[in-house]
This record gives C-alpha cells, structure tokens and sequence, in this order.
C-alpha cells in the first residue's frame, strides 16, 4: 500500500533556504509540500511558491502556530495523508534523509519516528549550547 506523504515547512524570513529545501524534496515519495508563511517580511512567499510548495500564510508569530496552521490544513484539505513530515525552511534538516526517516512507518514496524540532530553525526557548531541542553531537557522532562 502506497502512503500519502505531505510535508510542512513552517517559515520564517527564509527566502535564502526555502526554494532549496522545497526542490530538494523528492517528488516521488511526497504527495505534498506545504510551507507555512509565518508573517515573513522578506520573499519567503514568493521562493516557495516558485518552488512548487502550496504556500499559507499564518500571521500569528511562532514556530509552533506555523505547525498548526500546516496541520489545520490538513485536516480540511480534500486529499487524503498517511504520513506528516516537519522539516525546517533554513537546511538544519535535510530533505534527501526524509525517505530514511519514515521507512519504519512504511514497514509498518513504527507509527511515529522523530529525526534527531544532537544523536549520532551533527555538523560542528550546527547547535548552540542553549539548544543542546534545551534539548537534552526536554528528553528528561
């Protein structure tokens, strides 16, 4: 059975990453890319539509009403999705590991995977110490 695959790209003044990251996913694992606009003043809009991306615009500030914007979506869109993947608009994540990353949920051996940057390789100062014990708080809370 073939899964329905969207992403949403929640985007803040990414201009400079937006198209890259949206043209790098691959079309044929991916039903759907959806970057959410999050008030952008710069012409986030415009690369990712450019790029192919449905593009919404969410003007309440914040990474997490961006997500949830993507996700209302969703649930009021005419097309049906099996699997959800947030990716980041600025290259931290990398598109062309996303068919990696939902393979467990393709196999039916996983219902959820989270892709992780501070577990195996991450790039040298690619986290700021206040994101890497943000992070490791968070796993402990």
């Amino acid at each position: 059975m073939n899964k329905l695959v969207r992403v949403i790209i929640p985007a803040f003044n990414e201009e400079n990453g937006v198209g890259e990251v949206v043209k790098e996913i691959r079309k044929d694992i991916v039903t759907e890319v959806i970057v959410v606009n999050n008030n952008s003043n710069d012409k986030t809009k415009e690369v990712a539509l450019q790029a192919g991306a449905t593009v919404l615009d969410e003007k309440t500030p914040g990474y997490g009403r961006a997500c949830l914007k993507g996700i209302d979506y969703l649930k009021t869109s005419t097309g049906k999705t099996d699997i959800v993947v947030f990716l980041d608009a600025d290259h931290s994540d990398y598109p062309e590991e996303m068919a990696m990353l939902i393979q467990p949920i393709l196999d039916n051996t996983a219902d959820l995977v989270i892709g992780s940057r501070a577990l195996g390789n991450k790039e040298k100062g690619s986290m700021t110490p206040q994101q890497i014990f943000g992070n490791w708080l968070a796993t402990r809370l």
